[in-house]
């Protein structure tokens, strides 16, 4: 590695489940060295040791979410199930949304999601209306305004449904792209990736991504190694959309465009949900190396369903943690998820295991997030006796100081002009 801007932080460390006196030493974003007890260092070297009762934990990884989501927070009901919650939010609003608006949404997720330690973020965007990478590069933009590292996702949906409602239908209409439009676009904004940002190939789920649709993603994700997002079996409904289009479930589908040789394997896929997987599916995606994101208190919220943990974790399949759109959550926390699940499985599933979840190795680009190892990616959290994160550093460089966000006033920069923007945003629907 070459020595070009190391950094040593001491303090309390957490490594491979242990906590005592350890060192960091980062050079430029990546990990130099990283281990208990004491380190010398030749030359000279900026040192920070944070208080003893505070412990440097690996930054958190959201593996999925829709952050534009959270321009709803305030006006949603916890009470509503995802039908009506599609209805009054996205159905209702999408179609109008300016770049604008986008944007200071995306600022607020990323910023709540840096303020609870999260690093790195993974993200399915298809709110594209109709304008190509328009929207697109707002996320991107909000995601370098507050510091987090992002993995984009930007997702082909090509399906409008029949019997939608009006709403839907317009929305569906904003979001559709043919597969080769998708693929287009997406090439194109690779423009934009650098040491915080990748660009991958997504597609939506049963109901709104066709076969062709996901072909084409997987082949591109396998060209550019890169992740593919799918939203597998998040209600019942894309189980029945399966099984009448193509006489199978749904992972029995995918698994057949690997037989048939229409693409190279699944291992590139990351689903989430996973509500309506049955045994065989499971079995399934371990064998052809399918990872899963659970997104537990949103799919408990909006009373789709849920994933049968216990059956997800004895089939072997890696598991990450997400939390979806903030509206459709209590709020942005995975510590918050975890706790969820313990809570759920107490004596089914034990605390060590669902304490693992998320924390495992992920690809960024040719680089690693994941556990402290030398080499992987310098993401860090430093979080205070009772567990709330103090300061978060990404690539090494600090994005939450003391609490407060390094980049952006939450208030005057993110708070007092989205409110502005929903005004305006209601008045614009209403009326």
């Amino acid at each position: 590695m070459i020595l070009n801007n190391r950094r040593l932080f001491i303090g309390s460390l957490e490594l491979d489940g242990r906590i005592d006196r350890g060192y960091v030493l980062a050079n430029g974003d990546r990990i130099e060295a990283v281990g208990w007890g004491e380190l010398t260092v030749s030359g000279s070297v900026p040192v920070r040791v944070f208080h003893p009762d505070a412990v440097i934990r690996q930054g958190q990884f959201n593996a999925h979410s829709h952050p534009e989501q959270s321009i709803y927070v305030d006006m949603v009901d916890p009470a509503w199930d995802l039908g009506i919650w599609c209805r009054n939010t996205i159905y209702r609003y999408s179609p109008f949304l300016t770049p604008r608006q986008v944007r200071l949404a995306c600022r607020r997720a990323f910023s709540r999601m840096a303020l609870y330690g999260t690093s790195t973020v993974m993200v399915s965007f298809y709110l594209h209306n109709g304008r190509g990478n328009l929207y697109d590069r707002e996320v991107i933009a909000a995601a370098r305004d507050v510091g987090i590292r992002l993995i984009f996702g930007r997702m082909t949906y090509d399906v409008i449904s029949k019997d939608a409602y009006e709403g839907k239908r317009r929305s569906q209409e904003g979001y559709y792209e043919t597969a080769e439009n998708g693929e287009r676009y997406l090439r194109e904004l690779m423009e934009l990736e650098g040491s915080d940002v990748v660009v991958a190939p997504a597609v939506h789920s049963m109901h709104g991504s066709t076969k062709d649709a996901i072909v084409t993603a997987l082949r591109v994700g396998y060209e550019l190694d890169r992740p593919v997002q799918f939203h597998l079996s998040e209600d019942k409904g894309d189980v029945d959309i399966s099984l009448d289009n193509y006489g199978c479930r749904p992972v029995e589908f995918l698994d057949s465009l690997v037989s048939s040789g229409k693409v190279p394997g699944l291992d590139k896929m990351i689903v989430s949900d996973c509500c309506w997987v049955d045994e065989t599916e499971r079995g399934l995606m371990a064998d052809r190396g399918i990872s899963a994101v659970v997104n537990p208190r949103m799919n408990d919220r909006v009373g789709v369903g849920f994933p049968d943990l216990p059956g997800l974790v004895d089939s072997s399949i890696p598991l990450f943690l997400g939390t979806d759109g903030e509206a459709s959550n209590d709020d942005l926390s995975l510590e918050k998820e975890r706790s969820f699940l313990i809570n759920r499985y107490d004596g089914v599933v034990s605390r060590s295991v669902i304490d693992e979840i998320g924390k495992g190795t992920f690809a960024f680009g040719d680089k690693k997030i994941g556990p402290f190892r030398p080499g992987r990616l310098c993401d860090f959290r430093v979080d205070d006796k009772d567990g709330n994160t103090v300061h978060l550093f990404v690539g090494a460089s600090q994005v939450v100081r003391d609490g407060r966000l390094v980049k952006l006033d939450l208030e005057s920069d993110v708070e007092v002009p989205l409110r502005e923007e929903i005004e305006k945003m209601r008045e614009t629907v209403e009326i």
